[in-house]
């Protein structure tokens, strides 16, 4: 079986291509106006960033319609989402859809509206925040952890690979 051909592409096309092939989990970062308006979309640019202190980072475009909204309220959610909340990603992704994202009774009233029955959702307060290229990385300390009871060991998020949704099994340890 013979290598595939390696092609030299411009940058952007390139890197854009790349990072298609980067599996990530999709959460739904969440946000609260200064009138009580809930803001949300879809993200793959969210993760862990320190234990001591608990802390998570985000990364949102500055003309996605949450952007302000985090940036006056300090405040943030970050709603880990399963297989089970597969027909929420349309509504988060779509900013035609905005109205449409929360669905009344599946959510939880917090600094940024927690989903019930996420996987797990982390509420958090910016600590810092600082724009690099298109994008403001928004690094906030977290106040509150929400996890199901019982917590759902073989729950698996949804992931995005190469545009779309992908799905991963969990093997046990021998």
């Amino acid at each position: 079986m013979s290598a595939p051909e390696t092609l030299i592409r411009p940058l952007p096309e390139a890197f854009r291509a790349s990072l298609r092939l980067v599996v990530a989990s999709v959460s739904l970062v969440t946000a609260r106006d200064a009138a009580g308006g809930w803001h949300g979309m879809a993200v793959t640019s969210a993760g862990s960033l320190s234990m001591e202190p608990p802390s998570m980072l985000v990364a949102v475009n500055r003309s996605a319609s949450i952007h302000p909204v985090i940036a006056a309220s300090g405040a943030f959610t970050l709603n880990l989402i399963g297989e089970t909340h597969a027909g929420l990603l349309d509504r988060f992704s779509r900013s035609e859809l905005r109205d449409q994202r929360f669905t009344p009774g599946d959510w939880i009233d917090a600094a940024g509206p927690i989903l019930k029955g996420a996987l797990c959702a982390h509420v958090c307060q910016v600590a810092e925040a600082h724009d690099f290229g298109t994008h403001t990385v928004f690094f906030g300390k977290v106040t509150q952890v929400v996890l199901p009871d019982p917590i759902a060991q073989t729950a698996a998020p949804i992931l995005w690979l190469n545009g779309k949704r992908a799905s991963v099994t969990a093997h046990s340890n021998p």
